[in-house]
């Protein structure tokens, strides 16, 4: 099997590192955004309890989180843990979501306060001031990290292929099987990578930047 043919079939596990990279990083939006709101206004018990979140998928690595749904957790609720495209989705976008909270909740430091009083002044309530004032800003702030943040979940859908998900690096794992080649396959893999991160992280940045100037920030 020469370079052309397993660089082939390696792409033929693309769809599925890019699904699982695209899902875990809107659970991660979905969840870190309030999370990051409710860390910075909310009342102390709700503070502690994301604090809690936080701490607790960020301080465990991604591959033990994966073991423990799938062949933990997945022995009592089999479904859907025992499917294992979702669970590593699922733990990969909670963990998103601990680090995207935190990335968040620095924006939210950098606007400062000053635009929440000034949205009260206008009439606004606390949730509107939070939806339309400084949510926007928040993105915008928030870009570097993000980008920062969705390169992570490319490279760490890779461990996917431990719980059988048949992604880049578990079709890399079988043509270092089935060639005995352990050098060849795995440098067509981190060129892969480096291809669908490097690109993605400068375009948000990028873009964060130019929203920054038009807007004055």
């Amino acid at each position: 099997m020469d370079v052309v043919e397993q660089l082939l079939l390696m792409l033929t596990g693309l769809s599925t590192t890019l699904f699982i990279s695209i899902f875990s990083f809107l659970i991660g939006i979905a969840l870190g955004l309030p999370l990051a709101f409710i860390r910075s206004y909310g009342s102390k018990p709700y503070q502690i309890l994301v604090d809690v979140f936080e701490k607790f998928f960020r301080g465990i690595p991604e591959l033990v989180l994966m073991l423990l749904f799938y062949f933990g957790i997945g022995l009592y609720v089999p479904n859907p843990f025992k499917n294992a495209f979702f669970t590593a989705t699922f733990v990969l976008g909670l963990r998103s979501a601990a680090n995207q909270s935190q990335i968040f909740r620095v924006a939210i430091r950098g606007i400062g306060e000053e635009q929440m009083v000034a949205a009260s002044s206008l009439g606004l309530s606390k949730v509107k001031s939070i939806f339309y004032v400084m949510m926007p800003q928040v993105f915008i702030f928030s870009t570097p990290g993000l980008g920062s943040e969705y390169s992570l979940l490319i490279k760490d859908s890779s461990y996917a292929f431990v719980i059988t998900v048949v992604e880049i690096m578990a079709i890399t794992d079988w043509i270092r099987k089935a060639t005995s080649d352990a050098v060849t396959p795995y440098l067509i893999a981190a060129l892969l990578y480096i291809l669908l991160t490097f690109p993605i992280a400068t375009w948000f940045d990028t873009w964060g930047s130019r929203k920054k100037k038009q807007l004055g920030l």
